[in-house]
């Protein structure tokens, strides 16, 4: 590994991106020019009680002989048995296009039905570097209605075994990317507050973390950049504004950024930390990560601290005067800072884990090695429990 210089690399994005307000009216378009005929409608019940599903459907309403049926059975942090319930609605229906249309577990979800729809088995079969996915996923349609997980542009499923609570998130080739994903801001009108802040901080992290990998190049760097800048300069504006249509779409905007750029230059700690977090014990990712995040900065700082000056500076510090890692350490205490302001939890005991389960966490969290081996510091298992110890007590700047 070469951290003197750029590495080889590939960049590829074959996920088609529609953004606009009002561009959910493209999915009678795009499922006309896919020749769909039978498709599911992939949510969670929120959505579906939110009026967006039927908003979806009322789109391709009048589209001559397709029929759309909507599967609102999703829950947050799915369990590779929700994937298998959802293919089997889908076979029931003889589906042959899946829509999913919410935030990430919908679309995980969704992508993992479409999986089993050309590969075949049980979503299980497929975790812990299980079963390759060897065949490219049925036609799939990703709809986000949160800024966060970047999904729509990922070829990554994220699922938590139903026996051993790991949450695992897997990926292959160029086998499993959403045909088009469609960006429509509106969709995010009412979309709580609390909620929004927990999946900015998901893209947030996904942004800095895939912009200190190691694995980063020119392509990667200068997206995640502008996603940490568009991030930082509009999401207390979501959060406190929440009919600015601008902002939310902005954020939007920088979460579909990073999902390209992190699928290609990987994540790193504060998303192995975060992973068992949501499935030991049911935290919300973006919580989770959020957390976890100004940690694994300070922590990393001394690897790159260019870059986390960098970060710093696009998320509004003033480094005049400061040394190289005065400089570098602005970046988590501005993340902490922004915590604060969104009303986001900071503590384990804020999310009800008591610090007696951290060598449990920690554990779990070696269990991600391509996520560990991307980040720009080494960790061990002993390393990793310190960093989840510093998450007990609140820290202020």
């Amino acid at each position: 590994m070469r951290m003197d210089g750029l590495q080889r690399f590939s960049f590829d994005e074959p996920t088609r991106i529609i953004y606009g307000e009002g561009s959910l009216s493209e999915l009678k378009n795009e499922l006309a020019r896919l020749g769909s005929k039978s498709v599911v409608l992939v949510c969670d019940e929120g959505i579906a009680k939110a009026g967006l599903a039927d908003k979806a459907k009322a789109v391709v309403s009048d589209l001559p002989g397709v029929t759309v049926n909507v599967y609102d059975k999703i829950i947050v942090n799915p369990l590779d048995t929700t994937m298998d319930e959802a293919f089997d609605y889908a076979v029931s229906v003889d589906a042959d296009t899946i829509v999913g249309i919410g935030g990430g577990s919908a679309l995980d979800s969704a992508k993992g039905i479409a999986l089993l729809m050309t590969n075949g088995g049980k979503m299980r079969d497929y975790l812990m570097d299980g079963k390759v996915v060897s065949k490219v996923i049925a036609p799939f349609i990703a709809i986000p209605t949160t800024a966060g997980t970047g999904s729509e542009v990922t070829r990554t499923v994220v699922a938590t075994d139903h026996l051993t609570h790991f949450k695992d998130g897997f990926k292959y080739g160029d086998t499993m990317f959403a045909r088009v994903a469609i960006l429509d801001p509106l969709l995010m009108s009412g979309l709580p507050a609390p909620v929004l802040a927990a999946c900015a901080m998901d893209a947030l992290t996904h942004a800095i973390e895939s912009y200190t990998s190691w694995k980063g190049n020119p392509f990667t760097d200068s997206i995640n950049i502008g996603a940490i800048r568009m991030i930082g300069e509009n999401l207390r504006t979501a959060f406190s504004q929440p009919a600015n249509i601008d902002a939310k779409g902005k954020l939007l905007l920088a979460s579909c950024m990073t999902g390209v750029a992190f699928d290609q230059a990987g994540l790193g700690l504060a998303h192995c930390m975060g992973h068992p977090m949501g499935g030991l014990f049911n935290v919300a990712h973006g919580v989770a990560c959020g957390m976890c995040l100004p940690v694994v900065m300070d922590f990393n700082a001394v690897a790159v601290p260019e870059k986390f000056a960098r970060i710093a500076v696009e998320l509004g510090e003033n480094l005049e005067g400061l040394t190289k890692m005065e400089a570098a350490h602005c970046a988590a205490r501005a993340v902490r800072q922004l915590l604060r302001d969104l009303d986001l939890p900071m503590t384990l005991g804020d999310v009800g884990i008591d610090a007696q389960e951290i060598g449990r966490l920690a554990h779990d969290a070696m269990g991600f090695p391509g996520m560990r081996g991307a980040n720009p510091r080494a960790v061990d298992q002993k390393g990793i429990e310190q960093l989840f110890a510093q998450l007990v007590t609140r820290v202020e700047d």
